[in-house]
């Protein structure tokens, strides 16, 4: 019989042996596990919230993980990635070059050759043509694969409404839409979207503000 508790977080089980050791094994019960010294040292990876074992889904939350917890702040590092990677010599982001991104970026699709980091660039450069464009901020959604946290990034606008920008691009990409209009339509409305901040945030205690 299994007699460790579950933590909160993300399901994981947790078990401490007679000898003061503690084990943490996946909710699943499936995949590696993770044997601590003690509590104390247990207690650190809860307290930094970050287990030393990846989880195991690895979608593009998890390998940008460490950037987008301060996206703000990566605009030109995902620009510059993106004028390398798709050939293309753009020095500054606006909507000629966005959607130039994003043709190519749905091109490549095709032939399945993107890679998580070419969909979270095309987030951080949309995104931040709609944050200008409605004097919004990000904000992230911080959510829990089998071992750590990711966070998902979307934008609220002055207006009060909330764009989920990370879900649109992921959307165009994945049907091959490459047109502005999919990207920016609704973003002016004042308080008629039926998403607003107030609704998407009530009960909701994984939200962070950047900036």
């Amino acid at each position: 019989m299994f007699d460790g508790y579950q933590l909160n977080t993300n399901a994981g089980w947790v078990h401490e042996l007679e000898d003061g050791h503690v084990i943490f094994l996946s909710g699943t019960l499936r995949g590696p596990g993770l044997i601590c010294d003690d509590k104390e040292c247990f207690d650190r990876f809860i307290r930094d919230d970050q287990f030393p074992i990846d989880n195991p889904e690895q979608d593009m939350y998890d390998t940008e993980r460490e950037r987008i917890k301060s996206f703000h702040l990566h605009t030109s590092y995902y620009l510059e990635h993106l004028n390398s990677t798709l050939k293309l010599n753009f020095p500054e982001v606006n909507k000629d070059s966005a959607l130039a991104y994003l043709k190519k970026i749905v091109g490549r699709e095709i032939g399945k050759l993107n890679t998580n980091k070419d969909v979270i660039a095309l987030i951080s450069i949309f995104g931040q043509l709609v944050k200008e464009e409605t004097d919004g901020k990000w904000f992230l959604e911080k959510r829990y694969g089998t071992y750590n946290p990711k966070y998902e990034p979307n934008i609220r606008t002055a207006s009060g409404n909330v764009i989920l920008i990370s879900g649109k691009i992921r959307g165009n990409v994945k049907w091959k839409v490459a047109t502005l209009e999919s990207i920016f339509a609704g973003i002016h409305y004042k308080k008629t979207m039926p998403l607003t901040w107030s609704d998407y945030s009530r009960h909701r205690t994984n939200l962070i503000e950047l900036e």
